[in-house]
């Protein structure tokens, strides 16, 4: 600090040292150090207050949007089937000498075709 700035600052506390003690200034200084305490104390219930309810409302929330459980479906051992798996065995005993036709389709299944064969053709 300068001399100057020392000389002022030790003027105004000659200056307003009883006020800023004892009378109507040390009054209004109190009376605004109770009013900011309030509220901070205001702000720190209301993020509390708020904190919870968002944490209340995301638990209600979390129990309310679970999916029904779906219901289970008994598997039938019994049910017809579109197709019967076999081996290559079977499938050659049952192909004789015919011929089969290997397709294979955009998605990349296969489809297998049997072809029929002309009787008057063999002759």
């Amino acid at each position: 600090m300068t001399e100057k700035s020392d000389r002022k600052t030790k003027l105004l506390a000659e200056v307003f040292h009883d006020d800023w003690s004892e009378g109507p200034a040390a009054g209004f200084a109190r009376q605004a150090a109770l009013q900011a305490r309030r509220r901070r104390q205001f702000r720190s219930w209301l993020m509390t207050a708020g904190a919870a309810t968002v944490l209340t409302f995301a638990m209600v929330l979390s129990f309310h949007s679970r999916p029904a459980p779906m219901a289970s479906v008994p598997f039938a051992l019994n049910s017809h089937r579109a197709y019967e798996i076999i081996s290559d065995d079977d499938l050659l005993a049952q192909l004789h000498d015919r011929p089969l036709l290997a397709i294979q389709r955009e998605n990349g299944t296969r489809e297998f075709v049997l072809l029929e064969v002309d009787s008057r053709a063999g002759k």
